[in-house]
């Protein structure tokens, strides 16, 4: 008897450790805490492809802390064959990339509110004027990361990618997610751009009735994070001071004071 349950608890443990990992992305309504993902996409060659970055939108610090620390190469480990498969397809100066996550039940991070992360340089949200808009693109997000996730090895190890056409529910690219103006969710900012550029992070909040606001994730400084992905797949984030370009009125004093300055030189050399 004693035999045969130890057996048994053997065969239990094997059959457990032989078990791939599920470990899909999650969408922005799992719990409001939906993966990073990082999309990358050509409409030239109408291909894309698709890398859990292993973290949450409740852990954005972590991600930043990991990725400072240790660049992610997409073009090894289990991204590798959708890397590759990807630049086999793409021509990689055409092509464009964007980093996303969501919380579409507004349970996480800040209460109460729906959000998103999302790459971007810029913070215009013209058309994010109701909660409603904020939930679309949520909602565009949640159709692409499900449907991504039947593909690859998402369902087979921790961080997953794969590679899809353009046209499918899983595309990247003009289908879902950015369209072909690379705005996140076809309505939040211009959220895409070319290997080797930099986009900083933009977190969208919406509470109740008032109008959805962006803000930059800075560091403790007050530096904005940058993150830039490279041509051969590396993903690097840092923090940089970003020097504000002065307004047109700012030149004109500017000028103006110059001209003084010139006027008492050449009053004093007189």
């Amino acid at each position: 008897m004693k035999f045969t349950l130890k057996a048994m608890v053997a065969a239990l443990a094997l059959s457990a450790a032989t078990v791939p990992a599920q470990a899909a992305m999650e969408s922005a309504t799992t719990n409001g805490n939906g993966s990073f993902v990082l999309s990358v996409w050509n409409d030239l060659s109408g291909t894309s492809a698709t890398f859990d970055l292993g973290f949450n939108y409740n852990t954005f610090s972590s991600l930043v802390s990991q990725v400072s620390s240790t660049p992610l190469n997409l073009a090894i480990g289990d991204y590798a064959d959708a890397w590759s498969g990807f630049v086999s397809q793409s021509t990689i100066g055409t092509s464009n990339w964007a980093i996303f996550a969501g919380d579409r039940l507004g349970s996480v991070r800040t209460a109460n509110s729906l959000g998103f992360f999302t790459s971007t340089n810029s913070s215009d949200l013209t058309n994010l004027s109701t909660s409603t808009d904020v939930l679309q693109v949520l909602s565009a997000f949640d159709t692409y990361i499900n449907s991504a996730n039947g593909l690859g090895n998402h369902q087979a190890v921790d961080n997953g990618a794969n590679t899809a056409a353009l046209e499918s529910p899983a595309g990247a690219g003009s289908s879902n997610a950015y369209g072909t103006q690379s705005k996140a969710g076809g309505l939040g900012p211009i959220a895409g751009t070319s290997f080797d550029n930099s986009l900083q992070m933009l977190q969208v909040l919406n509470k109740g009735s008032a109008a959805p606001v962006g803000t930059f994730m800075a560091d403790a400084s007050g530096n904005n994070y940058v993150f830039t992905l490279s041509s051969s797949g590396v993903l690097n984030v840092s923090s940089n001071v970003t020097t504000p370009v002065p307004e047109a009125d700012s030149y004109a004093m500017m000028m103006i004071g110059l001209g003084l300055v010139g006027f008492v030189v050449r009053r004093r050399s007189n």
